[in-house]
């Protein structure tokens, strides 16, 4: 009888102690309050291919890499999810910490704030074998919403960087030069470097191996919004929403952004660098957006790649070729996976991108627009606008250049695709907080918030074009520059002059007008084309405009970014069906040890 109740009461401290490991590895479901995924960023395969070789940077041995991020909601807790996704072999971070930074352009940290980042209960270590992830212990760490904090990683051996994340932080890089030697305490960390990639006007920040950070709050309602997409969401727009929902008053809802640039709804990236633009989203959609912690809102925008890169001339050949209406099937599938979890789900229109040039590594304009990607796109629009099956949409419209809607305003715009800060600000404010649950008139703007104007370019390009129809005017004239044809548009908005491309020759003194050669009608403008000589000094027709956007007689030259099909992505659990279950066991095993038990007493009794 005592052997039994021994064997029991064994049994039921087994089940108790497995009850407590289990925390090590999930979240645990509590009812006081929530955990929710307070930042992220969707991690890539860092690697570039070349044949059948990959090549990927690496991290020195004795080297401290230091990300400098930003909550969106504060908590008491925090965990943390390393990635080793895309690895071929384990890699071992062998001393980890977080400590408030003093803010999120530099790499100092707040001195005493420093706490150890520990795992599978108390280790400072951890090895994370190819192809998993871990999650750290909780760490005690008291934190606000929009708080700046930093996460150092300490790595004693080389190690290779392969799975990345491009956006929502920043990282920097110190080797210890005479011996190998953690600064994941280092305050100030001088003579360090930023770990980045260039790409055009737009520069893309590595965050090794770190995929999440989830918060717990003892706000029980606490929720999270995912935002995730192409480089065209690569920004801060996600950050400035968070802080349109801070200056309302509410903090119980967390904004992240799983966006990666040249990222494809249907098909994974193709082409050298291929690797960085990430799986297809709809594959990874599990991952980035279903399995966060807390997720109840999702903002998807997604699509234009697939349109842009099968018709690219580096990327065509290894892009699949989808329509229109198998981007809005792919739409359609991820409402599906939403709504079957609970999850709202929010579409973008296709943003204006005309006068982007793709020109990858120096080979010229890779992408040239034409009326037939308009049309995919603009049909993609038009669903979003109208369909009855998503939760809503965010209408990008009023980013675009009121005297050509095919482009971007140029101050919303680096490139004619990718958005500038401003722009950012712009879309941010676009998203009504309503989507949320909140009302959209709590708070300030993120305009309000940054004291800009972000429309004021849009305001004078319309001031201009009613005066010019009112009363139109003379626009400057360009001397011609390469012998050829130039158009000249009797244009009542008033345009920006044309200059032809090529090499100026040096003008002769004398002062002519050229002889016009033919009157033609151009999109219901009348015009004139003259031969021009640039040796001469030419003096313009004083009755013409010369000719932009619409009515200009040219070939634009566009293109934008860099994502095949259907598979599983791998996935971190919240872990709360492992909690449950040992639950349930621990609590079988102490109702049985107690029957058991009365037995016993009853039978000893009589």
């Amino acid at each position: 009888m005592k052997r039994i109740s021994k064997i029991l009461s064994l049994l039921l401290t087994l089940a108790l102690l497995a009850s407590s490991a289990a925390g090590l590895f999930a979240v645990p479901a509590n009812a006081a309050g929530a955990w929710v995924s307070s930042w992220g960023s969707s991690l890539v395969n860092g690697s570039i291919s070349l044949g059948s070789a990959a090549f990927q940077d690496i991290i020195p041995a004795g080297t401290t890499m230091r990300t400098v991020l930003t909550l969106t909601t504060g908590g008491t807790r925090l965990c943390f999810v390393f990635s080793n996704q895309y690895g071929s072999s384990a890699v071992t971070i062998n001393a980890a910490s977080v400590a408030r930074a003093v803010s999120d352009a530099g790499r100092a940290i707040e001195d005493g704030t420093q706490k150890p980042i520990t795992f599978n209960r108390g280790q400072t270590s951890v090895t994370i074998p190819a192809g998993e992830r871990v999650m750290s212990d909780y760490i005690d760490f008291e934190t606000k919403a929009l708080d700046v904090i930093a996460i150092s990683t300490y790595f004693e051996n080389l190690t290779y960087m392969t799975s990345v994340g491009l956006s929502n932080g920043r990282t920097y890089m110190r080797r210890a030069l005479v011996n190998r030697t953690s600064q994941v305490d280092n305050v100030a960390f001088n003579s360090s470097n930023e770990v980045n990639i260039g790409s055009g006007a737009i520069t893309y920040h590595t965050i090794p191996f770190l995929e999440r950070i989830d918060t717990y709050t003892p706000d029980s309602s606490a929720r999270t919004a995912v935002f995730i997409g192409d480089s065209t969401l690569v920004n801060d727009t996600y950050l400035y929403y968070a802080k349109r929902l801070v200056s309302a008053g509410v903090t119980n809802i967390s904004v992240i952004n799983e966006a990666i640039i040249g990222n494809k709804l249907l098909s994974d990236g193709s082409g050298i660098i291929g690797n960085l633009y990430g799986q297809a989203l709809i594959d990874r959609f599990s991952r980035d957006v279903l399995k966060q912690n807390g997720v109840r809102f999702c903002f998807v925008k997604i699509g234009l790649n697939d349109i842009l890169h099968q018709f690219s001339k580096t990327l065509g050949e290894d892009t699949p070729k989808h329509s229109a209406q198998d981007i809005i099937k792919g739409y359609r599938t991820l409402i599906t996976m939403c709504h079957n979890q609970g999850i709202k789900i929010y579409f973008f229109t296709k943003s204006a991108w005309m006068g982007y040039e793709r020109n990858f590594l120096g080979s010229g304009v890779d992408i040239t627009w034409t009326q037939q990607e308009q049309d995919m796109c603009d049909e993609l629009t038009n669903w979003v606008l109208t369909n009855s099956e998503a939760d809503g949409y965010i209408d990008c419209s009023p980013l675009a250049d009121p005297s050509d809607p095919r482009k971007l305003c140029s101050s919303f715009t680096p490139d004619g695709a990718h958005l500038t800060d401003l722009g950012s600000i712009a879309l941010a404010d676009l998203i009504p907080l309503e989507y949320v649950g909140v009302n959209s008139s709590a708070g300030r703007t993120a305009a309000q918030l940054t004291g800009t104007n972000p429309y004021a370019e849009k305001n004078e390009i319309l001031a201009r074009m009613e005066a010019a129809t009112a009363s139109p005017t003379q626009p400057t004239y360009n001397q011609p520059t390469q012998s050829g044809t130039e158009y000249y548009y009797n244009d009542p908005t008033g345009a920006t002059a044309y200059e032809p491309e090529g090499t100026t020759a040096a003008p002769a003194t004398t002062t002519t007008t050229p002889a016009a050669e033919s009157t033609t009608a151009v999109n219901g403008v009348t015009a004139e084309s003259y031969t021009v000589d640039p040796t001469q000094v030419y003096t313009e027709p004083s009755y013409y405009y010369e000719a932009t956007g619409a009515n200009q007689e040219v070939t634009y030259n566009v293109s934008v970014e860099d994502v095949d099909g259907n598979r599983e992505a791998a996935t971190v659990g919240n872990g709360v069906p492992i909690a449950f279950i040992l639950f349930f066991v621990v609590a079988v095993v102490a109702a049985v040890t107690l029957v058991v038990l009365t037995m016993m007493k009853k039978k000893e009794t009589l």
